[in-house]
């Protein structure tokens, strides 16, 4: 890291301040974020354990060169949308509205890739107006199920719900067996995300069935994994056991490393549920061991070593613990995962709650910024306001628990996220008298 002529090094915090925000400088912005780097002259602070993305710093000097390469990649994302757009209009010059689908399709998707949830909300909605005036309803399925995955990704459960609906009811007609096991799926998903556990076995369970029936073993991999969360989401570790057992088998023996990690991971956690710390340990370090064979997957490594984060709070190994979260704030700025990262801060402030230090807000406030950003992520953002309130309650700030246990509650009835919202309301009962 160069400082030009003795000048401190910019943190991140104070360049973004600068940047107005505008959309056209986002991949500038995510660009800044991913390519800072801890600062060297606070490393050996106390205040360094307290360190959030903000407080890394970039070398402006160094950002300048990067620009053409920011520029590169923004115009590659630009370009793609833009041939998209005419692919769609050259199937519209020959009379394939098909086609013209597929094209919007595939744009929403790129958008979608890079986490643009609205851009892709959009694409996918225009998409499925068109596709309504066809006579085939596949490519109808197609965006309902595009729209569906949104919808529940950005916790808009109903509107997830009703898409996959109306996508099963057209697959059914259509006698579309892999179309009607996905509309299963996300209803299944959607009921999951909102702690509706019969409701989500009950679809899961009709996909299964479905899938059994034709030669889909990655699929049914799949679904027995869902199977088995939702299992030990209820509290049935024996059948959460033996469907994870299932679905790693499958798993190995598809080759599909994708959904194998998951399910080490998901054993990982019904061993630390079970109190199995030992067993919990290596789930999560063969999970690891596997993703580092097969090239990584920032995404899932990310969900791995929180789990394996949390493990090691458990076993009262915080050294451990704080390294792991620091490999994940690493891999979540360096891939632009601002989700993951509010998770990471969320874990940490968790940690300093636990040890009762009120410093520790310094990584909720941070975690809200980011749940908050350009695409919110609402549902996490309750998750947030939930640990704060506890973190709150642990260092004795009554008031301000209750305000954000309040918030937390709000945000979840809201959202229709039942499990969610009854935890709340658990914590909120066992509050001391005030």
């Amino acid at each position: 890291m160069s400082e030009m002529a003795g000048m401190p090094p910019l943190r991140v915090e104070q360049a973004l301040r600068v940047l107005p925000d505008v959309e056209g400088l986002s991949p500038l912005r995510a660009y800044l974020i991913a390519t800072s780097v801890p600062g060297v002259r606070e490393s050996w602070r106390r205040t360094a354990s307290y360190g959030t993305v903000g407080k890394r710093v970039i070398d402006s000097a160094g950002l300048r060169r990067a620009v053409p390469d920011a520029l590169a990649r923004a115009s590659a994302h630009l370009s793609a949308l833009y041939d998209g757009v005419v692919s769609a209009l050259e199937h519209e010059q020959r009379g394939d509205m098909v086609g013209v689908v597929q094209a919007l399709l595939g744009a929403g998707t790129q958008e979608e890739r890079v986490g643009r949830l609205t851009p892709a909300l959009a694409w996918y909605e225009h998409a499925r107006v068109l596709s309504e005036e066809l006579r085939e309803r596949e490519p109808e399925i197609a965006a309902l199920q595009r729209l569906g995955h949104l919808h529940v990704t950005a916790a808009r459960y109903d509107d997830g719900a009703r898409c996959f609906q109306r996508s099963l009811a057209l697959a059914e007609a259509e006698f579309d067996r892999e179309r009607v096991i996905d509309a299963c799926q996300g209803l299944g998903d959607a009921s999951r995300a909102q702690g509706l556990y019969p409701g989500a076995e009950s679809w899961y369970t009709r996909a299964l069935t479905l899938a059994e029936a034709g030669p889909y073993p990655s699929r049914i991999a799949g679904i027995q994994l869902a199977l088995g969360e939702v299992a030990r989401l209820r509290g049935d570790a024996s059948q959460a056991g033996e469907r994870l057992g299932r679905a790693r088998a499958l798993s190995e023996a598809s080759g599909d490393v994708d959904i194998l990690i998951r399910v080490l991971d998901g054993l990982g956690q019904l061993d630390a549920q079970l109190g199995r710390r030992a067993e919990a340990l290596d789930r999560y370090r063969d999970a690891l061991e596997r993703l580092e064979r097969a090239g990584g997957r920032a995404s899932l490594e990310t969900m791995v070593r929180l789990h394996l984060s949390e493990l090691h709070l458990e076993r009262g190994a915080a050294l451990e613990a704080e390294d792991e979260m620091r490999r994940c704030e690493e891999l979540a700025i360096a891939h632009n995962h601002s989700r993951h990262l509010a998770q990471v801060y969320t874990l940490m402030g968790r940690v300093r709650g636990q040890q009762g230090d009120a410093e520790g807000f310094i990584f909720f406030e941070k975690a809200l910024e980011l749940v908050r950003g350009p695409e919110p992520a609402l549902q996490q953002e309750g998750e947030v306001y939930h640990e704060y309130g506890r973190f709150r309650l642990a260092i004795g700030d009554r008031e301000e628990a209750d305000a954000y246990l309040e918030w937390a509650l709000t945000m979840f009835e809201a959202l229709g996220m039942r499990a969610a919202a009854d935890r709340v309301r658990a914590d909120v009962t066992n509050l001391p008298p005030a």
